[in-house]
């Protein structure tokens, strides 16, 4: 073989290489999407519920900080 069949044939080998490594990654992600579509009924509403409750709790929490600082602060004298 000639130096630039070698190298071409090289490279081929290398992209055939690289190809099939994202098609099995396509794969596992159609796969991932698949199996979560599948579980997406009842056992997501409790994970759901729980990022509510969080965010509330923690928009709560920053109101909360809102109000102790405004409150801290002196009031400005109106002329």
């Amino acid at each position: 073989m000639t130096p630039n069949v070698t190298v071409g044939y090289m490279a081929e080998q290398i992209n055939r290489g690289r190809l099939d490594g994202e098609a099995t990654r396509d794969w596992l992600a159609v796969e991932a999407a698949r199996k979560r579509a599948r579980a997406s009924g009842p056992a997501t509403m409790p994970a759901m519920l729980g990022a509510v409750l969080i965010r509330l709790g923690e928009r709560m929490q920053g109101t909360a900080q809102h109000l102790s600082t405004s409150a801290d602060s002196p009031v400005p004298s109106v002329r």
